[in-house]
């Protein structure tokens, strides 16, 4: 059973809500690829969906979540990678971000993992999010944050 897409205006306030402050999400073209994806599975272990972030957005995400200053995930970026902080953070945020692919009448979804660098995304998980179909691309803009893109993808079974 396919899982369905979250609305953007669910995306909009699941972020709201998490971040405690103002978020704006649009509708983008499709990113692709992804360095940072978090993984979601059914109760079975098959792949319920993925959530791809860009660098810019998972640092800022996880900066935002933890109150961690603007600064820290703007060095995360120029690095190229998340740090243990905002990476364990940004673990938190896509466990509570599973809220958005349970429904009622649904399978039930569960956190799996998070890979935060490209080389680690594992090739099944990779092409899931270049695959076209259904899925859900965003830009998103975090007050007083960078933002960036985000892909949610959901695998056509």
């Amino acid at each position: 059973m396919t899982e369905a897409l979250p609305e953007p205006k669910k995306v909009l306030d699941t972020l709201k809500g998490l971040l405690g402050r103002e978020v704006t999400v649009n509708v983008t073209d499709p990113a692709g690829d992804a360095p940072v994806a978090a993984v979601y599975q059914h109760n079975d272990q098959s792949l319920a969906g993925v959530i791809g972030f860009d660098l810019p957005l998972a640092a800022n995400t996880a900066a935002a979540m933890g109150l961690v200053p603007p600064g820290g995930a703007e060095a995360c970026v120029e690095d190229g990678e998340l740090s243990p902080l905002l990476t364990d953070i940004l673990g938190e945020v896509s466990n509570i971000l599973t809220g958005m692919f349970n429904v009622p009448g649904r399978p039930h979804v569960k956190f799996h993992a998070l890979h935060t660098s490209a080389a680690e995304v594992p090739a099944d998980v990779r092409s899931h999010l270049a695959a076209l179909g259904n899925r859900l691309d965003l830009t998103v803009g975090i007050a007083g944050y960078k933002g960036g893109v985000m892909s949610i993808v959901v695998p056509l079974n």
